[in-house]
């Protein structure tokens, strides 16, 4: 029976056929997507202990993916890329990949570099003892162990307060919250004078982020009542 599947994004067949050649066998599963949208939805039905994805130039769409598969997958990536300086490799290590290999590929290297990644991954896995990122149609992405909200593909800077009211609201959406209600969550007291001010300041600059980049997720209705 098939226990591991590593899933190959590439619109050339030559990097999955190397792959599959040296990595498939009696337990392990590798998967063909020739394109991001193909991939993103693999990833949302499967489970997958390596991700390998060609990079082209300029990367800058490449990394917007490549940021939405880190925050949402724990699993390694292994990219391989064109000749690039330091200062591009180092923006792809940012933006979740665990193994940066120029092409053309050594086949051997990738897959010496694929097997370490899946057994260090294997051997550090535990039986779900972290949250799983919150995700909104792909657009919105919170992330509870990183402390990370990603919009559209980038990083939205919060406090850890703000991040905390927002993550708490997300995880019971449509639920309406007092102010009170969120103060005793983030500050574990009462809400008094300077309680309320507190949290009255902390939305508001919530919901001004928020706005700022086209998501009205936050609903403040007359009243002390919040949404999300």
């Amino acid at each position: 029976m098939l226990s591991k599947q590593i899933l190959v994004i590439s619109g050339n067949q030559i990097v999955f056929q190397s792959v599959k050649k040296f990595m498939q066998n009696d337990s392990t599963d590798v998967i063909y997507a020739m394109s991001v949208m193909k991939a993103l939805n693999y990833l949302s039905s499967n489970e997958y202990c390596l991700v390998i994805m060609p990079i082209s130039l300029p990367i800058n769409s490449d990394v917007t993916f490549l940021r939405i598969v880190r925050e949402t997958h724990p699993m390694p990536i292994i990219v391989l890329t064109p000749k690039l300086g330091t200062e591009e490799k180092v923006i792809l290590f940012h933006a979740g990949a665990n193994a940066c290999l120029e092409q053309p590929m050594d086949t051997l290297l990738c897959i010496a570099q694929a097997h370490s990644l899946i057994q260090l991954y294997l051997d550090a896995k535990t039986i779900d003892k972290k949250e799983h990122p919150l995700v909104y149609d792909r657009e919105l992405i919170i992330n509870s162990i990183y402390l990370h909200v990603i919009i559209d593909g980038e990083l939205l800077e919060l406090t850890r307060t703000e991040f905390d009211l927002l993550h708490y609201m997300a995880k019971q959406p449509n639920q309406i919250f007092t102010r009170q209600q969120l103060y005793r969550q983030i500050c574990g007291n009462d809400l008094g004078i300077n309680g309320k001010n507190t949290v009255r300041s902390h939305i508001g600059n919530l919901y001004k982020k928020l706005t700022d980049v086209g998501k009205t997720t936050l609903k403040i209705p007359e009243g002390s009542a919040i949404s999300f």
